[in-house]
């Protein structure tokens, strides 16, 4: 029985093949079309790309050359090949203005690209290209269908800017006097928490402004010390106005010690 089972099962697959084959080879235009249709509803996105790299010439300029872009896009997209689905709906986009579907490509579009974006850690042009991409659709379509899709995968690019930005000031507080990393990070820091007023990586921003400005003052010439340590006093109060449930208040109210500390020895010297 199972002999049997397996048997049948290699001559469908067969048949299968066998039948993409002569839709590959065949002349009819209709034939290729049908195949399409039988490898979208199996899912076979990506088996369907020759019969539509064969087909899409033959349609253009029809009635029929719009649903079967989008439907070039859809298998491009479904088979992760995001570079050419994000050319494909955008193209779409550009020969079709006024197709029922344009709303669904402008989406499309920069759904692709958002697939596009890396990691944090390396280099985000095309995190920014998704944004913007994501961000047009949300220009013309306002209260489009996948408007609450796209705001969630905007959200999502920003975090994940928002991450890098704040990386590479932990990075220069890591270096500490070595390279000038403190100053660098001070920079660093005050520019996240201008540029990226909802992050939630502000209190963290905040806490290590005040800490690299701290030991940026404390290893500075003596004279510059009371100065640059005055600094420091207004970042931590404006962290503890900000953030006074933060996970960093201990160490901030430890560093708040140490600068009343100093003070407190030269003015009784």
């Amino acid at each position: 029985m199972k002999n049997f089972v397996f048997a049948l099962a290699a001559a469908m697959v067969i048949c299968s093949c066998g039948s993409y084959q002569k839709a590959l080879k065949s002349d009819d235009v209709a034939v290729k079309t049908a195949m399409i249709d039988t490898l979208f509803a199996k899912g076979k996105y990506g088996k369907s790309l020759a019969l539509f790299e064969q087909i899409i010439p033959v349609y253009r300029g029809t009635d029929s050359a719009a649903p079967m872009a989008i439907k070039y896009a859809k298998a491009l997209y479904e088979d992760r090949s995001y570079v050419n689905s994000a050319y494909q709906y955008e193209r779409f986009i550009q020969s079709h203005p006024t197709n029922p579907n344009r709303e669904y490509a402008a989406f499309m579009a920069g759904k692709s690209h958002y697939h596009m974006s890396p990691v944090y850690s390396k280099d985000q042009t095309d995190t920014y290209t998704a944004l913007s991409k994501l961000q047009d659709y949300i220009n013309v379509y306002p209260n489009g269908q996948y408007a609450t899709e796209a705001n969630a995968l905007i959200d999502e690019l920003r975090l994940k800017l928002d991450k890098k930005a704040y990386e590479v000031g932990k990075q220069y507080h890591r270096f500490g006097n070595f390279r000038g990393g403190y100053i660098s990070a001070i920079a660093s820091f005050e520019n996240f928490i201008i540029n990226h007023p909802g992050s939630e990586y502000q209190d963290d921003a905040q806490f290590y402004l005040l800490d690299s400005q701290y030991n940026y003052a404390i290893n500075s010439f003596s004279d510059l010390v009371p100065e640059r340590l005055a600094v420091a006093k207004k970042y931590y109060d404006t962290f503890a106005n900000r953030y006074p449930d933060s996970e960093y208040k201990e160490e901030a109210d430890e560093i708040l010690e140490k600068i009343e500390d100093y003070y407190n020895s030269i003015s009784s010297n």
